[in-house]
């Protein structure tokens, strides 16, 4: 099943020395590109005129393996409907399971995700790290980001390519569709679309996304979701009507205004009674987004829950994964905390939800007081213990210079109704290969042998 190799070497190495030959003009080039673009980044960082460059015969490989894959994210939230001792296991509070209850028009799979992940250093297999489906950035500058890149290079990449600003609202438009065959009440044909920010807190994507929609003809405008209304069988943001919302308020955020009861009453009933078709669900946030999700598909206690071939899919997509408590062991039998205490530089810890890799401590760039606090908060919280997967680098270049940098890089994957839409990645030169962390963005390219 194992699907490595996806980097095709020669063409990233053509592609670094064409960029660098001649820098004056790959700066001009880039430089007319991005002034004639629209906007791509939510922060500014250098853009690369090199893509990641990946082989399409391995991408359509691994494309149905990253879809089964999002289709067990959605039988994990079934079980957590139906079974105690899944939802013990996550411990969510009862606010959080009254929305996964009410918010099922849509279905449990995550209907928009990121898939994160690294290009396992050596063998270049793409090692799952996370799933991301609190409405995840990217999922517009990623294909404006691609598409720039191809002019930048004069090339059209192949079908996996994420590009085409459309397809994330077609993809919206399939929700809703969706949704509707599911539950004859839910709009089908979305005219008015909220994207749900924070008041006073909009990001630059958000803005773009409301402008696109607003380009084909739709009623889109950002919505705080404090302002939720119901009127009847419709929800109302601030007095507007919203036939779909696209929720780009992350789960940490969202953690806090649950805290309060009117509003999850206006929610739970938002989403249960009325037309409106919500992307992404509850269930796909709470659940499918939690990071604990990446150990219970692993934890041997519930191994009779998956089928052998989703065990196999498991093995092969993510790296060894387990909930960290006092009664946690590693595959020796050893207390699994005196394993990370003693070996921290072979893992990761994550909280539930984080954002920007704020949740996130990796062992050997953690001084080691540090790696205790986190590990003893982990054992009071349940947090996830990952092994740390060594990334791949590859050759980032700055417009206009004739230097060539290595940078470990993520390849990230995005799905729309469960099929994949194509990559994005990110590179940085720190531990954590984030944007808002020092990292930047990269384009991603998907080619045949011939290109």
């Amino acid at each position: 099943m194992g699907v490595t190799g996806l980097i095709d070497w020669p063409a990233a190495l053509l592609a670094t020395h064409a960029a660098v030959a001649r820098p004056a003009d790959t700066r001009r080039a880039t430089e007319r590109a991005v002034a004639a673009g629209p906007v791509f980044r939510n922060k500014e960082f250098p853009l690369s005129p090199v893509p990641v460059l990946v082989r399409a015969e391995q991408a359509e490989r691994l494309a149905p393996l990253l879809a089964r894959y999002v289709e067990l994210l959605g039988k994990v939230v079934a079980l957590y409907r139906t079974r105690q001792d899944v939802r013990d296991f996550y411990g969510l509070d009862p606010a959080a399971d009254r929305l996964i209850a009410a918010d099922r028009a849509v279905g449990d799979a995550p209907w928009v995700c990121r898939l994160d992940g690294y290009l396992e250093a050596g063998s270049e297999r793409l090692r799952v790290l996370e799933n991301n489906a609190d409405s995840p950035a990217g999922t517009l500058f990623t294909a404006r980001i691609n598409d720039l890149v191809a002019r930048i290079r004069s090339s059209s990449p192949g079908g996996l390519t994420y590009t085409g600003e459309h397809r994330f609202l077609d993809a919206l438009r399939a929700a809703a569709r969706a949704a509707a065959e599911r539950d004859a009440g839910r709009c089908a044909d979305p005219s008015h679309i909220a994207v749900l920010q924070p008041a006073g807190a909009p990001n630059a994507e958000s803005v773009e996304l409301v402008r696109c929609l607003r380009a084909a003809g739709v009623d889109a405008f950002l919505a705080d979701p404090r302002a939720i209304e119901v009127d009847g069988d419709r929800a109302r943001f601030a007095g507007r009507p919203a036939d779909l919302c696209w929720n780009k308020v992350n789960t940490v955020s969202w953690a806090a205004y649950r805290g309060d009861p009117a509003f999850v009453d206006r929610w739970e009933r938002a989403v249960r009674d009325t037309a409106l078709v919500h992307v992404n669900p509850f269930g796909a946030r709470y659940v499918a987004e939690n990071k604990l999700t990446l150990a219970l598909v692993q934890q041997p206690g519930f191994a009779e829950l998956l089928t052998p071939a989703e065990r196999e899919l498991v093995a092969e997509l993510l790296p060894w994964s387990r909930k960290l408590t006092p009664a946690a062991v590693d595959d020796d039998g050893r207390p699994l905390a005196d394993r990370l205490l003693a070996d921290p530089r072979e893992f990761v810890l994550k909280r539930h939800y984080d954002i920007r890799g704020d949740g996130v401590t990796i062992g050997h760039d953690c001084a080691p007081d540090a790696w205790r606090e986190a590990v003893a908060a982990g054992l009071r919280a349940g947090h996830l213990v990952q092994r740390r997967v060594a990334p791949t680098g590859y050759p980032v270049v700055e417009a206009g210079s004739a230097q060539v940098q290595a940078m470990p890089i993520s390849l990230d994957a995005y799905l729309f109704g469960g099929r994949v839409a194509g990559f994005g990645s990110k590179a940085s030169r720190h531990a954590k290969i984030n944007i808002f962390q020092g990292g930047r963005k990269l384009a991603v390219h998907v080619i045949g042998g011939g290109s």
